[in-house]
């Protein structure tokens, strides 16, 4: 029985990982292996936290972005941490999620253009926002503009 070679699936294939969640290969060349996180499980409720990593056919791949609508539907969200490789969240990705309390962001590489339209509109009003320290002022003005309430508390 030989070992089993490392297979990587081609740009633009959707698979669901081992954990349940949804996944597109957004760059497989031999060097760099991405993926977007498209949508969580079925019937996702509470804590949810997006990997930094998927591995599929003994290739790991680094989860950097968040598909738009991904948690469009998950009413029951309360909680979210983004690892430290998302780069990219899609437009309103986060659209409505009215329970979603908690939201820790580990990477610092948001930038405006990098967050879609309305990705943070009508989460929790009340919601607390962990960022990373050094990106604490230039966050809280992209989250806002990103439909974040104002009440919103960033730490």
């Amino acid at each position: 029985q030989k070992p089993s070679k490392p297979e990587y699936l081609k740009k633009g294939t959707k698979f669901i990982g081992s954990d349940k969640n949804q996944y597109k290969v957004t760059r497989a060349d031999g060097k760099t292996f991405t993926v977007a996180y498209l949508k969580p499980k079925k019937g996702v409720k509470g804590t949810v936290k997006i990997p930094d990593s998927v591995t599929v056919n003994h290739v790991t791949y680094k989860v950097t972005a968040i598909g738009g609508n991904a948690f469009k539907k998950c009413k029951n969200l309360t909680s979210i941490t983004i690892e430290k490789n998302v780069s990219k969240i899609g437009s309103k990705a986060f659209y409505n999620c009215k329970k979603l309390k908690k939201v820790k962001i580990k990477s610092k590489k948001l930038t405006l253009k990098k967050i879609g339209k309305s990705a943070f509109k009508n989460i929790n009003k009340k919601a607390k926002i962990k960022v990373p320290k050094s990106k604490k002022k230039s966050y809280k003005k992209i989250l806002v503009k990103r439909g974040l309430s104002k009440k919103a508390k960033i730490k």
